[in-house]
């Protein structure tokens, strides 16, 4: 899915850049710079990159690109690993299209510790509490909102389609990366049934998301009292039996 996204002229000079830094040739990835950039410091800083990479022919996997276009120019920001036995390296590369020509506006690199499809694989085992409530929540919290949606549907309510808008839709939002267990919180959201995972790829990490399901919550609790107060219409049936 990554590669049909990459823009591949982009792609492919990225590549070569970073082949050129791997085999020392620092000087020619340094006068592809953008001229502000060009300086003795940055000299030495592509040379002291291009010693991350190990000997050898590396397979090349693109794990991120994206394309920003404005005003007919292009700003293309892609990322590759690199792996070596026993080793992986992180690249980035940031490049300008101005009239057809590409200049680099940027380029990293790190050593990983494992190969990102290992280290973000979701995994139950030796995880901190945090993140089995976040799980538990995550499967519960759909669970409770698709019973008040039953219950909702069930009961001859006034006004049930915002009731049943209400209880759908969980309220704020908490974020959990399960790979490194950054975690944050947005005050302001509304998410479908409460809860959900994003992972924007085999490389990326699964992040679960989880809401509060106040709809749901509200309803279930105030339903009796919907009823005493006439707030909901008369039961069929065996209700309209009983007053007679």
């Amino acid at each position: 899915m990554i590669d049909k996204l990459t823009p591949q002229a982009e792609s492919a000079h990225a590549r070569q850049l970073l082949a050129s830094l791997a085999h020392g040739d620092a000087q020619t990835v340094w006068a592809e710079l953008e001229q502000p950039l060009r300086t003795p410091q940055s000299l030495s800083m592509l040379q002291q990159l291009g010693k991350l990479f190990p000997a050898g022919e590396p397979k090349i996997e693109v794990v991120g690109a994206h394309t920003n276009i404005i005003n007919g120019v292009g700003n293309y920001a892609l990322t590759y690993q690199y792996s070596y036995p026993g080793h992986w390296l992180l690249a980035s590369v940031n490049l300008r299209r101005e009239q057809d020509k590409l200049v680099l506006q940027g380029l990293q690199v790190q050593r990983l510790p494992a190969a990102l499809q290992d280290s973000n694989r979701f995994e139950l085992t030796g995880k901190p509490a945090l993140h089995y409530l976040v799980l538990a929540l995550a499967m519960l919290v759909p669970l409770l909102i698709i019973y008040a949606l039953v219950r909702c549907i069930r009961t001859p309510l006034r006004r049930k389609w915002a009731w049943l808008l209400f209880i759908a839709l969980g309220l704020m939002q908490l974020q959990l990366n399960w790979s490194t267990g950054g975690w944050a919180f947005q005050p302001l959201f509304l998410q479908l049934l409460g809860a959900g995972f994003v992972r924007a790829s085999p490389y990326s990490p699964v992040i679960l998301t989880v809401a509060l399901p106040l709809g749901a919550i509200v309803f279930l609790w105030r339903r009796k009292a919907l009823l005493a107060a006439g707030a909901v219409q008369a039961e069929p049936a065996a209700e309209t039996d009983a007053r007679e």
